[in-house]
Order: C-alpha cells, then structure tokens, then sequence
C-alpha cells in the first residue's frame, strides 16, 4: 500500500515571496493532522517534495507516527511521474508528499485511468505489488472534510 498526499492548504507567492517558500497556513496543517490521522497504515517513511510546503506536510504525518522524513527531488512539482516514482522506489506503506497535478496524474496513471483529484491536504490510498501503470487499485481517498466529519463524528466537541 502507498499513500500519496498533497500537501496542505499553504499562502500564496504573494506572501511568501516564491512558490518554493510557500509555507502552510493553519487550515493547511489543521487538514494534514486530520486526513493522517485517519491512514490505514503506519507509515515508518515519509517522502517529501523539497519545497516547504510539502515538507512541512511531511513533518506533521511524521511526528504522528513516528517515521522518518526523506526529501526526494523526484516528486517535485513537474517532475513527478510514474518513472520518477518508479526511481524513487519508495518502501511499502510510506506517505509520498507531492503537488497537483502531477500527484493526480501519477495516481490516474497507477490505477489505469481516470481523473483521481486529490485536494490540498487530502490523501489517495493505492494498492499495488509494482509501481507501473494501470497495475494499481485505488482503495480510497482521504478528503480532509471527509476527515473532519469522521472524527467530529467519532469525538464530538
């Protein structure tokens, strides 16, 4: 099983002054802690993007469960494909931290089709013995108003 996450709600290059610097805003880190919270498995890695926003991600789903972060040039934004995935070769049951589209079109692309959108903070959770196209199942996927109105269901206030 791999997860593959977008990273959360981050400022704008207005404000951060670069898309690299971009950081993420409350609602962002609030949406990460929420959707990781809900993942099926325990991750022992986290891959992460190099730019902020996709680490600081990482670090949120990381300090959860206790994994380690590894930043990968592989899943920067533009660069991410199958083939970069496929380089990358990320262990089973670790989160790959990444950016739209390219994190969608990776995803469709595992799973042999489709439009899989995947929402700033949320989470697709695929099966797959080999990481190559079209030899992937898609199990679900993590929205962070589907997390939040799970554990607001689960623990009300």
């Amino acid at each position: 099983m791999y997860i593959f996450m977008r990273h959360g709600e981050a400022v704008g290059v207005d404000v951060a002054g670069s898309d690299e610097e971009r950081w993420l805003t409350e609602r962002g880190r609030e949406d990460v802690e929420l959707v990781a919270m809900l993942l099926p498995v325990r991750p022992r890695v986290v891959y992460s993007s190099p730019l902020r926003r996709a680490r600081e991600t990482a670090e949120i789903v990381a300090r959860l469960y206790g994994a380690k972060v590894t930043v990968a040039e592989q899943l920067e934004p533009g660069r991410f494909s199958v083939e970069a995935l496929q380089e990358l070769g990320p262990e089973p049951d670790s989160v790959l931290v990444g950016h739209a589209p390219s994190m969608w079109r990776v995803v469709s692309a595992l799973i042999g089709g489709g439009d899989v959108v995947i929402p700033a903070g949320g989470a697709a959770i695929v099966e797959a013995e080999e990481l190559e196209r079209g030899m992937a199942r898609l199990l679900e996927l993590v929205t962070p108003r589907a997390a939040r109105t799970a554990l607001e269901t689960i623990c009300p206030r």
